[in-house]
């Protein structure tokens, strides 16, 4: 079950946390998702793969994100129109992330989204 817990608007494009459970709620996690602008770096990547993405690790070199980047392409549960990037955080070592830690992380994506046209992180091997 999945239920709206946070829509926001902020630099030009809409972020979205939701609280994910099972039916039973014996399990409950997050999920955030940032809209992408055509503009951004990472936007004709996603586009390309939008059905059938599962290199997640591409999308690091764009995104220094501290919550696993965990989605890409368009988000049925928000539009069927935007791409955007996400997370959840289902696994267990993340089970203490706050609504508050999922808001910051996205802006924080946001932010470096921002960034001029083709900065990419340089990723130290």
């Amino acid at each position: 079950m999945s239920t709206l817990a946070l829509k926001q608007h902020y630099h030009g494009r809409n972020i979205y946390i939701f609280k994910e459970s099972f039916m039973d709620n014996s399990k409950q996690w997050w999920t955030g998702y940032i809209q992408l602008k055509e503009t951004d770096p990472i936007y004709s990547l996603v586009k390309k793969n939008r059905d059938n993405f599962d290199d997640f690790y591409e999308l690091n070199e764009y995104v220094d994100a501290f919550l696993p980047i965990t989605a890409a392409g368009k988000e049925e549960k928000i539009n069927d129109t935007d791409l955007f990037i996400g997370f959840d955080t289902a696994e267990s070592f993340l089970a203490d992330t706050t609504l508050i830690d999922c808001k910051k992380e996205l802006m924080n994506w946001a932010n470096q989204l921002d960034k001029e046209p083709g900065f990419k992180i340089e990723v130290q091997h």
